[in-house]
């Protein structure tokens, strides 16, 4: 803990708010990577923040690329928001690119962040030059009793906007630290609670409801999988679908053995594929090319 009591973390790298016209303030982490070296936009997944989801991750992709990161709405220190869309997060990525003059980018989603990562690739194919998909699918649904709980969140979602501000915060709270309290720093925990309960609600809706399987395939971009398989929330059937040939054709699968959280618990295993999906989609790595150069 540091002298005022506030939980100490990881170092992270430096970030600024940046205003986004119409919008409002964002803040944003940056890491300048090699000179002509392409940005790589790191999307995190849902109820995390992207300090939580890729501060392993921020340092060694620096030293390929320049690196992007920051949160979706309604987490951590993202955008205020009435109602969360999945459709205006891939929106925020086009704008944040645009106030920091980025054309073209390379997208690395995580589970939620990987359907935020498919939708703005949809909305600007132009931009986005590649795209790394991690612990993620084209729907999240699922089948059996998991469809049945996951359907259960637009009737809770509902029922939280008649509950008072103040008891939706503390319920979301006791939550955090029941279920996942005990096995996460004091740190991770106040990473989670920065964000709105409702509007982290309101997401696990709209991944109940997203669906890209029936324009994933249309995607012209290079695409790469990373799978974790034995993963409890985004189980290896629904990865297996987003593996399909039939849904994107070409695409390179890179894949190890972790839950959800291994991409900060495994890191090691995870960047043992992230590596290698950041070649298949153009993100050159100079230290081979200097050996190989």
């Amino acid at each position: 803990m540091s002298s005022s009591g506030a939980p100490v973390g990881p170092r992270l790298p430096p970030g600024e708010f940046i205003d986004l016209p119409e919008r409002g303030r964002l803040f944003v982490r940056r890491m300048e990577g090699p000179p002509h070296s392409p940005t790589v936009v790191l999307l995190h997944g849902w109820t995390a923040t992207a300090d939580l989801n890729w501060y392993p991750t921020f340092e060694p992709l620096s030293r390929r690329a320049s690196v992007l990161a920051f949160d979706h709405r309604g987490h951590g220190l993202g955008l205020p928001t009435g109602r969360f869309r999945l459709s205006e997060c891939a929106s925020d990525v086009l704008a944040v690119a645009d106030a920091l003059g980025i054309d073209r980018f390379v997208c690395v989603g995580y589970s939620m962040g990987g359907a935020i990562a498919q939708l703005a690739a949809r909305a600007a194919p132009s931009r986005i030059i590649g795209l790394v998909l991690g612990a993620t699918a084209t729907s999240f649904r699922g089948r059996g009793l998991r469809a049945i709980r996951f359907g259960l969140l637009p009737m809770v979602a509902a029922a939280s906007r008649l509950t008072p501000v103040s008891l939706r915060s503390w319920g979301w709270e006791q939550t955090v630290r029941s279920l996942i309290g005990t096995d996460m720093s004091r740190w991770a925990q106040a990473e989670i609670l920065k964000g709105d309960p409702q509007a982290l609600l309101d997401a696990g809706t709209e991944l109940f409801n997203f669906d890209s399987s029936s324009w994933i395939a249309e995607l012209a971009m290079p695409v790469a999988q990373i799978r974790t398989i034995g993963d409890k929330v985004v189980p290896d059937y629904l990865q297996q679908e987003l593996t399909d040939a039939s849904y994107i054709d070409g695409a390179e699968v890179f894949s190890y053995r972790g839950g959800h959280a291994s991409v900060v618990t495994d890191f090691d295993s995870f960047w043992g594929c992230l590596s290698p999906a950041l070649d298949s989609v153009g993100v050159p790595n100079p230290s081979v090319s200097g050996m190989t150069g």
